[in-house]
């Protein structure tokens, strides 16, 4: 399973609620050209997302837009309605392990390629779990890092900066 964890792109401090914060147009515009760059990943391997995991926050929601526009802007012809999950479990402080669990039970109903849009701590702590504590990326706004993940361990394959 390749597992594709991206942070949200960047955002702005304007909510009296931390779930309501939303990006800047500066996100707004980096969570755009990592749909571009992630789009032509998946043409060039001709992969489709089977499940797409987002916070429930409002700047995670803003970069799911972006991102799949710059993924279509690109020719990636995917529906993704239907593959969309809104998740309280992957708001910044979700639980790395659960998120391992649940992610292991997509992957035996024929998931293989999952994308995550969270927040910190979390998208630093699911790298760590899922590598075993071997590795590690430094999530700077709207970073996407790829693991290529068998159930037991991961490898990080790459990671694009905004």
């Amino acid at each position: 399973m390749n597992i594709w964890i991206m942070r949200h792109g960047e955002a702005d401090f304007n909510a009296l609620i931390d779930s309501e914060r939303t990006l800047t147009e500066k996100g707004k515009n980096a969570a755009f050209l990592q749909g571009k760059w992630l789009g032509e990943q998946c043409i060039k391997r001709n992969i489709q997302l089977d499940k797409i995991l987002v916070s429930p926050y409002f700047r995670a929601k803003q970069t799911l837009t972006a991102l799949t526009q710059g993924m279509q802007a690109v020719g990636f012809s995917q529906n993704f309605a239907n593959i969309i999950e809104e998740w309280d479990e992957i708001t910044p402080n979700g639980s790395p392990d659960m998120i391992q669990d649940y992610l292991a039970f997509l992957n035996e109903e024929g998931a293989n390629q999952v994308l995550i849009i969270s927040h910190l701590p979390l998208v630093f702590d699911l790298v760590q779990t899922f590598t075993q504590y071997q590795q590690s990326v430094h999530f700077y706004p709207a970073v996407i890092a790829e693991i290529n993940w068998n159930g037991l361990k991961g490898v990080l394959l790459q990671e694009k900066m905004a």
